[in-house]
């Protein structure tokens, strides 16, 4: 009985290079998806700050309410906006009281406008002056 010299292994066998090829596929797979998300949470985050941006500037328009109270619609850079007043109750106190409203903006936004924010805060109501102006 002979016994053959051992020879050495040279290099991989494909059984291990198909391993190596499945395991590199899979990690790929992980990172484009992981980089993806990254982008689409960017893209979404700004798109969100634009929205608060405008419901802001909306906000800051506004220096008061007339008595009758507002309600606007508008649109600006691709989003939809609405502002809509009504009264706010003050306590009873003694002194000049002044009336106040409380305004509310909603920005819709998104590609179908189904996204939403809203902003709210509170204005003085406007004095009517004699003559009708303000």
């Amino acid at each position: 009985m002979s016994v053959l010299p051992a020879r050495r292994q040279r290099g991989f066998s494909l059984l291990e290079v198909l391993v190596a090829f499945a395991i590199m596929a899979m990690s790929l797979v992980v990172l484009y998806r992981t980089s993806g998300g990254s982008v689409k949470a960017v893209a979404d985050a700004e798109l969100y700050e634009r929205a608060v941006r405008t419901a802001r500037s909306v906000l800051a328009m506004q220096d008061g309410v007339p008595p009758s109270g507002l309600s606007l619609d508008g649109e600006d850079a691709g989003m939809r906006w609405q502002l809509r007043t009504s009264p706010y109750p003050v306590p009873v106190a003694k002194g000049p009281v002044v009336p106040l409203h409380r305004v509310e903006v909603v920005v819709f936004f998104g590609n179908d406008g189904a996204r939403s924010i809203s902003l709210a805060g509170l204005l003085p109501q406007l004095k009517v002056a004699p003559g009708g102006g303000r």
